[in-house]
């Protein structure tokens, strides 16, 4: 973990807040097939992990109890609206401060400021392995499930010691392709996932970059869930009118975009196939949903190109009105792709989501976007490094009305047959050590 700024005087009080560890810690309760699935990622914190988890926990009928944070651990400041967030799933949710320490530039002061740095960070682990350990007793745990491999890795080990519940832990790619400084070639990563009972992974790429980390044999003990989609709440149906008079998309064909603004994750290529095709297609916009470190340089990047007024700007919407956002569009491009470091996509939920909506889809190749996308049927996938290749694909549903109402519908169907109910059930399956 990097350096944290908190005290350690600060970080013992964490500690003391979680309670006094008694009692034994297996083989005394009555078995209830309850899974600890602890992670940063989860709602209202925004992006695909966090997705997941969540739906999760709606289909489990409160058999997934989540561990998770009240503080962003980026700035350590309060996450905004996780207290109205848990109000809705009443009994499921458990938050302390943080479940890692603050990012921080490294300690450049010598060797005390590195010990007060470990300092720190051990205190802090102290406090969540507490509550952790807590938790197990009281919600009658059966499983844990870690949702972030580097950030918790190291309760793998941890409760080893002190449990013999079966520990899984979930990668959804970036946490193994990304080449890291804390992690130099992967491997404090590839000795905690051959640690755990299980690994579950989010598509066949994933669970191809899993394999190579992992020692021969250890085919077993990896299990797909491809990422689901909440068809209650994703689903074909028109535009919003007064929605769509909010951005000024009267009249206008629409490719959206959902996203957190991240290089992977394309948008820039995107705007610029945008630029190709309007002398042609002028009444084309591109609606971009979210926020992110490079929001300021895309708005630029439109400016630059003459895009003001083609290129919209939604930046977060609520939950609630997600699926409205979709279905503004046509039709869906998430030109991601993969950066010299090796981060990439490694599934592309959106891609999903936007097919449960009835948009036929344009994603990028790298990754694991097959798992998300049939090429050719329910959408198209392409060089997401190349605006060129974007701009012919958007071009083509652009122009094609009958294919794209076509890939909408197929997609809608792909996507009907990847609800989250049984995939939760596997999940719980794999966690508890039933299958």
């Amino acid at each position: 973990m990097s350096a944290s700024n908190l005290s350690a005087g600060r970080l013992a009080g964490l500690a003391a807040r979680s309670g006094p560890l008694t009692g034994p810690l297996t083989g005394a309760l009555t078995r209830s097939g309850r899974v600890l699935l602890i992670t940063n990622q989860f709602p209202p914190n925004h992006g695909g992990s966090a997705s997941v988890y969540a739906a999760l926990v709606r289909q489990s009928d409160g058999r997934v109890v989540v561990l998770t944070s009240s503080s962003d651990y980026r700035s350590g400041g309060e996450i905004a609206g996780w207290r109205q967030h848990d109000g809705q799933v009443p009994g499921l949710i458990r938050r302390i401060p943080l479940l890692r320490t603050l990012l921080a530039p490294p300690a450049t002061r010598g060797v005390m400021a590195r010990l007060a740095a470990l300092g720190g960070d051990l205190v802090l682990r102290l406090a969540v392995l507490t509550r952790v350990v807590l938790l197990l007793h009281r919600e009658r745990i059966d499983g844990v499930c870690i949702g972030e491999l580097l950030a918790s890795g190291w309760l793998v080990p941890a409760l080893r010691l002190v449990s013999r519940v079966p520990i899984s832990v979930y990668i959804h790619g970036e946490e193994i392709l990304t080449q890291d400084d804390y992690d130099p070639g992967h491997r404090r990563a590839a000795r905690t996932m051959a640690a755990a009972d299980r690994v579950l992974v989010v598509s066949r790429f994933s669970r191809a970059a899993v394999l190579r980390l992992l020692p021969r044999g250890a085919e077993a003990k990896v299990a797909l869930i491809a990422n689901g989609v909440d068809t209650a709440r994703f689903q074909p149906g028109p535009a919003d009118p007064a929605l769509a008079a909010r951005y000024g998309l009267a009249g206008c064909f629409v490719f959206v975009t959902v996203s957190r603004l991240l290089e992977k994750k394309g948008v820039d290529t995107a705007i610029r196939a945008l630029a190709a095709i309007l002398p042609r297609h002028p009444e084309c916009r591109l609606l971009v949903v979210g926020t992110g470190p490079m929001e300021t340089g895309l708005r630029a990047l439109a400016h630059t190109l003459g895009l003001t007024g083609h290129v919209i700007f939604a930046g977060a919407v609520a939950d609630a009105e997600l699926a409205d956002h979709y279905r503004l569009g046509d039709a869906f491009v998430l030109a991601n792709r993969a950066l010299p470091n090796g981060d990439t996509e490694g599934f592309g939920l959106v891609l999903l989501e936007a097919s449960a909506c009835g948009l036929a889809v344009i994603g990028g190749r790298d990754g694991g976007t097959g798992s998300a996308v049939i090429d050719g049927e329910t959408g198209l996938l392409v060089d997401g490094q190349s605006a060129a290749a974007v701009a012919t694909a958007m071009a083509r549903l652009r122009v094609n009305d009958a294919e794209r109402r076509r890939m909408g519908r197929a997609g809608a169907g792909f996507a009907a047959q990847s609800g989250w109910q049984e995939k939760t059930r596997d999940f719980l399956g794999l966690c508890l050590g039933e299958v």
